[in-house]
């Protein structure tokens, strides 16, 4: 699953025109608290042990919830090893959860025609307002979310502070919108799909789409009171088993744990949009490739050959990496040196390889000040007061690097804030006024997306 993961992120990261940050998220954040299950896996005395180890990980892995547990299953099928019958049958998960106090939460609901006539009978939709609205390419699929102030219709609407509606959409064909008509919506749910009206001209349309109402109180409205009488008191709820302490790697095998683990959560770092152009992902994740399998041949090895093997392992991650990447290895490797008690020979060992005149200039991920004349959008956010976008840009004529690039554009204290699906159809020229990374406006293709701030020029 290693192997496979690694493979996603790097097909996921391959160019910015099919940048598809969700996969890369979401496959990286796996690895948050199942590496060091995985060496501890890896490093069994026996294969009986190893065996043992990975199975238990396995299960407790899967346990995080259906999604993890469906992923897992398709990404050993893809590398030929079926987990079916090695996971226990998928545990059915309740329809609502309650919390400290036992009251009853909403949970994550298919836009439905069905919930959408229960949305609009507990929250008044029609005053409602956009606060965000976020397009994104995943991969090909232009997918997006809204968040709406919407307020209530049940009960004392002062009371538990304002709520808010989360509404995520799937394959998206239409997109109309304009920040100076956000007020009012409408949502239809028809053989046309999911079609959500905003302010008077303002449309987006899917094919799908979820929604979670963020609300304090909503055990009171009309959804929750019948929800509480279908959900079973909090104590009768069978909860996640922690996870088992197992010890922690030694020498070497723990610096090429603690190397994957901080490489995986600087991969991660994507889940925050204004930072997705500065993490190099494919080329980190290239630096790692098979590192699965490469930790299993390792690990299955002893004594000083496993030391030894650990340290090859590390070493040719690094090298793989280049001059450029290799303070992403080394820093986490000087920080292990000073917070844990390693022996003296891997010490040294680290202190080697982390020697100041092997570590050149960090890779610069940002790119330079000049404008390309044109982009194809990738993101587009929109808040009350800032706008992002992200744009992947063709290579210029004397580059050596034929990958498309991507950046981020963040215009602050936003005056107006227009887009339409076609601003994501393709490239388009592309206007700034200001200084990049942060502008003043922005202005891509026929006003396709049109971003002012308030010291933009007329």
């Amino acid at each position: 699953m290693l192997d496979r993961s690694l493979v996603q992120i790097a097909e996921a990261s391959a160019d910015a025109r099919v940048y598809d940050r969700h996969t890369i998220r979401k496959v990286s954040d796996v690895w948050d608290n199942n590496t060091f299950p995985l060496f501890h896996a890896a490093t069994a005395l026996t294969s009986t042990g190893r065996e043992r180890r990975a199975r238990a990980a396995l299960i407790w892995m899967a346990d995080l919830g259906l999604a993890r547990r469906k992923w897992m299953v398709e990404q050993a099928e893809a590398a030929g090893c079926p987990l079916e019958q090695v996971l226990p049958p998928p545990s059915v998960e309740p329809l609502h959860s309650r919390d400290y106090q036992g009251r009853v939460r909403p949970r994550f609901m298919p836009l439905t025609a069905e919930n959408t006539v229960d949305l609009g009978a507990d929250y008044d939709l029609a005053a409602a307002q956009v606060r965000t609205l976020l397009l994104e390419r995943v991969g090909t699929q232009l997918t997006g979310s809204l968040v709406l102030a919407a307020p209530r219709r049940y009960g004392d609407r002062q009371v538990g502070g304002p709520s808010e509606l989360h509404l995520w959409l799937e394959d998206v064909t239409e997109v109309r919108f304009d920040s100076h008509d956000r007020t009012g919506v409408a949502l239809d749910h028809g053989t046309e799909g999911l079609v959500i009206g905003v302010g008077a001209d303002g449309r987006l349309r899917a094919t799908s789409g979820t929604a979670y109402p963020e609300d304090r109180t909503w055990h009171l409205s009309t959804a929750g009171r019948a929800a509480d009488q279908r959900t079973p008191p909090r104590e009768e709820r069978t909860r996640r088993k922690p996870e088992r302490q197992r010890p922690r790697p030694e020498g070497a095998a723990l610096v090429a744990a603690t190397i994957l683990y901080f490489v995986m959560l600087e991969i991660r770092m994507v889940r925050y949009a204004h930072l997705a152009d500065r993490i190099p992902v494919r080329l980190l994740a290239s630096a790692l490739a098979d590192a699965g399998t490469d930790i299993l041949a390792a690990g299955a090895r002893r004594g000083s050959r496993r030391e030894r093997a650990f340290r090859n392992l590390v070493e040719s991650w690094i090298e793989n990496a280049g001059p450029p990447l290799t303070s992403w290895f080394t820093d986490p490797l000087r920080h292990l040196a000073s917070a844990e008690r390693l022996p003296d020979g891997t010490k040294a060992w680290i202190e080697e390889i982390t020697a100041p005149e092997q570590t050149p200039t960090p890779l610069v991920t940002a790119l330079a000040s000049d404008l390309p004349i044109e982009g194809e959008l990738r993101l587009a956010k929109y808040t009350a007061t800032s706008a992002l976008v992200h744009l992947a840009h063709p290579p210029t004529e004397d580059s050596t690097n034929q990958r498309w690039r991507l950046r981020a554009y963040e215009v602050g204290d936003v005056s107006r804030f227009r887009l339409r699906a076609d601003a994501f159809d393709g490239p388009h020229g592309l206007r700034t006024v200001g200084e990049p990374p942060s502008v003043e406006s922005l202005i891509l293709g026929p006003d396709a997306l049109d971003v002012r701030g308030r010291k933009a020029q007329p």
